[in-house]
């Protein structure tokens, strides 16, 4: 149960940094923008991968 929980806030985080990312993107910064998408997809990526597979192992413990 509380594996899932934590499997949708994974996810939930990954949406706000993809979001960040886009709107630093859009902004008129002075920042880096290879690095700033390289580095924001690494992390949207990661959270993404360790939301799911927390909810995976949730939805197979609650099967048996």
């Amino acid at each position: 149960m509380m594996l899932g929980e934590l499997g949708k806030y994974c996810i939930d985080i990954s949406k706000l940094v993809f979001g960040g990312v886009v709107l630093a993107g859009i902004m008129k910064l002075d920042v880096n923008r290879a690095l700033l998408f390289g580095l924001g997809t690494v992390v949207v990526l990661l959270t993404v991968s360790a939301g799911l597979i927390c909810i995976l192992l949730a939805n197979s413990n609650n099967e048996k």
